[in-house]
């Protein structure tokens, strides 16, 4: 299978704004076949998910989305209970249960297992960080450059080659 195109996000001087790199994260999901999941009227939490791919320069590969876990988990500030909010999203239930559904519990404990280098690289750089990312950012943020967002938060993302965690699981991504 060939690798993922490097996205504009992905590059540590991005100067798209955040909002214009969510788009690219969306055409991106598009070009790949995988479904944008949308919030519902009134909330911002799967947009903000979305975010942190951006911020953070994460695909949506099942190594980097295990990535992105840590990097929420020693590179945000977040309120738990908002956070457990995302996990009760009908969505994210569904795309759980056609995941280990199609690969089963062991793939997840492998996934886990196989990442534990790109985990250590992503605690790593959290430790480095001048200022947490704030999940819940504010609405302006969208229209500021994503590396002008890094700089003040004190975000390195990995390079492409930190970021690989060898040949990826494959799954269909329907859900």
């Amino acid at each position: 299978m060939p690798a993922a195109p490097l996205l504009h996000y992905q590059q540590q001087d991005c100067p798209l704004t955040l909002r214009e790199g969510l788009a690219e994260y969306h055409r991106y999901l598009a070009a790949i076949d995988r479904k944008q999941m949308v919030d519902s009227e009134g909330s911002r939490l799967l947009m903000e998910h979305d975010a942190t791919h951006v911020i953070f320069g994460m695909d949506t590969t099942l190594e980097q989305e295990a990535g992105l876990d840590t990097w929420l988990l020693f590179g945000c500030r977040y309120r738990l209970s908002y956070l457990r909010a995302y996990g009760k999203l009908p969505e994210i239930k569904a795309l759980y249960k056609a995941l280990i559904g199609e690969l089963g519990w062991s793939a997840l404990l492998r996934l886990y297992w196989k990442t534990r280098g790109l985990k250590w690289r992503i605690f790593r750089q959290t430790r480095k960080m001048s200022h947490k990312w704030p999940f819940q950012f504010p609405e302006d943020w969208l229209d500021r450059p994503i590396n002008e967002l890094r700089a003040q938060h004190g975000v390195v993302i990995l390079d492409e080659t930190a970021r690989d965690a060898g040949v990826p699981l494959q799954w269909s991504g329907a859900y």
